[in-house]
């Protein structure tokens, strides 16, 4: 089984690679969810969208053109024309000829390496019709118990819950409520995903009193760096929330560094 949201209960700590390896892969592609276990992830964050054909595939753009050859929205376009296009080409011609992958492909890719998957849940313009075939994809694989769901709209989150209880749920905060403890339990909240600069102790602390995971989003090493050059060196800091268990996930592009830091703590 793959860690429980709650890793820091077990004593133990969830690398998630964000879109998979993407600092050294063609993000959320197999190939990067593999490299990115392969350097020592157990968790691997995935975006969703929704076909023109009511298929989801693991992509995080509304539009094809960032990453892939194709152009237009993904909402436009077949499961079988996303699946020709390269997905590989633009990040470095070393991967010419990747694909995209679908949801199916990548839940059946974690059941077999018993990884957990972080699924983000992307679709503008249909997130109902995502949820309902999101979750009854999941079902159909058997693989609540490897999945977490997240959102920054977390009234897509409630409703994932009211379709489906059993499924574990995770916010993205990019600011920090008044009551940040209230404001999760009010949408059925599992797990709280912190940016950096928006991350206190004390709020942490709070969430895991109240029985509600902590998950912490790094930036690149570097950018890391240029505080530390200013005197406001931010890892001594991550690395004591890891080591008294108030943090239960690191995620971030750069696997190498989260499993560096998380094997510090």
């Amino acid at each position: 089984m793959p860690l429980p949201l709650h890793a820091a209960r077990h004593g133990s700590l969830r690398i998630a690679a964000h879109r998979g390896f993407s600092r050294r892969f063609p993000e959320n592609t197999l190939l990067a969810f593999q490299q990115a276990v392969d350097a020592g992830a157990n968790e691997c964050e995935i975006d969703l969208m929704l076909t023109r054909d009511d298929r989801i595939v693991v992509m995080h753009d509304r539009t094809l053109q960032r990453t892939t050859d194709g152009f237009g929205f993904v909402a436009d376009h077949d499961l079988e024309h996303i699946l020709s296009l390269d997905a590989g080409a633009k990040f470095d011609p070393r991967f010419s000829g990747i694909r995209v992958p679908t949801l199916a492909d990548t839940v059946l890719w974690a059941k077999q390496t018993d990884t957990r998957l972080a699924i983000e849940m992307k679709e503008p313009e249909r997130p109902d019709r995502l949820i309902d075939i999101m979750v009854g994809t999941l079902r159909d694989l058997d693989a609540f118990d490897h999945v977490a769901i997240s959102s920054f709209d977390h009234l897509d989150l409630r409703r994932v819950k009211e379709v489906e209880p059993q499924l574990q749920t995770e916010a993205i905060l990019h600011h920090r409520p008044v009551d940040i403890v209230a404001s999760m339990q009010a949408g059925g909240i599992d797990g709280v995903s912190l940016e950096l600069n928006r991350f206190h102790r004390a709020d942490a602390e709070a969430l895991q009193e109240a029985g509600i995971a902590v998950r912490l989003s790094l930036p690149l090493p570097e950018k890391l760096a240029t505080l530390w050059q200013g005197g406001r060196d931010a890892l001594p800091m991550i690395r004591r929330c890891i080591a008294d268990s108030i943090i239960d996930a690191l995620i971030g592009d750069d696997v190498d560094f989260l499993r560096m830091l998380g094997d510090r703590a």
